[in-house]
């Protein structure tokens, strides 16, 4: 398969170079999750090769949100790739893309989107999660997982990766399945037999990814289907905002 970059904007040459050095990572350093086999790169053209996967995605078309539940087995695999991928340590100067937790928690709050007490628990919460970082893919979305025809699932599209304070990941995945409760009730699962940091980590992930969410959808034209999605979107932020207040 390849991939060649059609634009000459900074930002999207900088995501196409994060995912080509992911893929030399892979290549040197095998990670602890399939993915697609490095063919050949070339950062100045922007041109990668890479293994072509046969096999589908575990819900039809290329909704951020999907709109039905994923099966069991679905997100049991996909959870499981992104935890073992958190335990990954991959080589030195690998991986060197850094979230600023601080300043993005202060443009939110400058923007009117979290109130002075919001802002002041999620900058709690960051401080509580201490400083260390684990690799993650950074847009875990259910369209960057394909399932072979043998069950195993690979991760694809490596642009986002990065090393983010624990649960990032997670986060991502647990308000993109709104439609699949169970996923959320297993991430919950899951976080809370961490230990306090990483519950703290997940907690100020969750929280500031679905104002992330909320500000996008709320910037796009209006239509029924931005207006439903904002709404959904806008219940879940109200329900984590209770529960960082009342936490």
């Amino acid at each position: 398969m390849a991939k060649l970059l059609t634009t000459s904007e900074p930002l999207w040459a900088d995501k196409f170079s994060t995912e080509i050095d992911a893929y030399q990572t892979f290549a040197a350093t095998p990670p602890p999750v399939s993915v697609p086999a490095l063919v050949a790169a070339d950062d100045r053209d922007h041109v990668l090769l890479i293994e072509h996967i046969r096999g589908r995605s575990p819900v039809p078309g290329r909704d951020r949100f999907p709109p039905r539940a994923l099966s069991p087995a679905h997100v049991t695999a996909i959870l499981t790739a992104l935890t073992h991928l958190g335990r990954w340590r991959p080589p030195a100067g690998a991986f060197t893309r850094t979230p600023d937790y601080l300043a993005r928690l202060g443009r939110d709050h400058h923007h009117g989107l979290t109130t002075p007490q919001e802002h002041r628990i999620l900058t709690d919460l960051f401080h509580q999660a201490g400083t260390v970082l684990v690799p993650g893919h950074g847009d875990p979305l259910v369209t960057n997982f394909v399932v072979r025809p043998d069950g195993q699932v690979v991760v694809i599209d490596w642009e986002h990766a990065g090393h983010y304070l624990p649960g990032h990941d997670l986060a991502v995945v647990w308000i993109t399945l709104a439609a699949t409760p169970k996923a959320r009730f297993q991430i919950e699962e899951l976080v809370a037999a961490e230990p306090p940091r990483v519950r703290a980590a997940f907690a100020m992930n969750r929280a500031m990814l679905l104002v992330r969410e909320l500000r996008n959808h709320r910037a796009l034209p209006p239509s029924p289907w931005r207006d439903e999605r904002v709404a959904a979107i806008g219940r879940d932020w109200q329900a984590v905002r209770e529960l960082l207040l009342t936490g």
